[in-house]
């Protein structure tokens, strides 16, 4: 059959009764709004650091629902077009879209077997305020105040040497803590005094500072897998992350999904 006789042969359906062909549904709302906002981006109407209007303002200007612009906006977020940290409205941050994934789970311990098998050796205490950076890494307000950990997670056999170089943030205003070798979630709810109901692991590729370079005995500039686990309290906020630094050459990333 050549292509040609498509039309009429769907034509002759349609006089006889017979089902219409299928139609490509139409773009929602929301998805129509994440086009005309990504397009306004990458043709650098929207520059990288400059701010997108309120969800209000939007809505109104297009004419759609609060729901649909939050809608439009996760999907920017998800392309790494924009960063929208709590409380604030969001910021435009590259002009590409990247390809990345992010895992969100809730577990009995927040890290399971990879943790019971390490120990982390904090070397620094220090209190900080969050920066544009912070505020986009942690997904938090820019003023918010951290107790800010630094130092390296050991396996269980210390003649292997560090495996990864560790960063922790902790929303108290203690100045400094006691902090147990073994930082899952039930270590986090005693120090914090709150309860966890969610954590949020994010994986990326990046590449090691001359600094951890040289406490994982590897080449400065060498590829890096970083894992970021965000805790969020009931409501959503942030309250604590914990960032591994590994050499890209040492790790990997192992899911396994179990139907309960």
């Amino acid at each position: 059959m050549s292509p040609d006789s498509l039309p009429a042969r769907a034509s002759t359906a349609r006089r006889k009764g017979g089902p219409a062909p299928p139609r490509e549904p139409a773009p929602s709302r929301s998805d129509h709004l994440a086009r005309v906002l990504a397009a306004e981006i990458l043709e650098g109407r929207r520059p990288v650091g400059g701010t997108l209007p309120s969800e209000q303002e939007i809505a109104t200007a297009q004419d759609c629902s609060p729901g649909a612009v939050r809608s439009a906006l996760r999907h920017l977020e998800s392309l790494g077009l924009i960063a929208r940290p709590r409380g604030e409205v969001a910021r435009v941050v590259s002009s590409d879209i990247r390809a990345g994934y992010a895992i969100a789970a809730q577990t009995a311990n927040g890290g399971g077997d990879y943790l019971a098998r390490t120990h982390l050796l904090i070397e620094r205490q220090r209190t900080v305020t969050g920066d544009l950076e912070l505020a986009l890494l942690l997904g938090t307000p820019e003023a918010a105040t951290w107790l800010r950990l630094s130092g390296l997670r050991m396996p269980a056999d210390a003649a292997f040497g560090p495996i990864s170089c560790v960063d922790v943030w902790l929303a108290t205003r203690a100045a400094r803590m006691d902090v147990p070798e073994e930082l899952g979630i039930a270590a986090l709810e005693a120090l914090l005094g709150v309860t966890i109901v969610e954590v949020e692991e994010e994986i990326a590729a990046g590449a090691l500072t001359p600094l951890q370079a040289r406490h994982l005995r590897a080449r400065g500039g060498a590829a890096s897998l970083s894992v970021l686990r965000r805790y969020r309290k009931r409501g959503g906020a942030v309250v604590a992350a914990v960032r591994d630094v590994h050499p890209a050459d040492r790790a990997g990333v192992l899911v396994r999904l179990r139907r309960g």
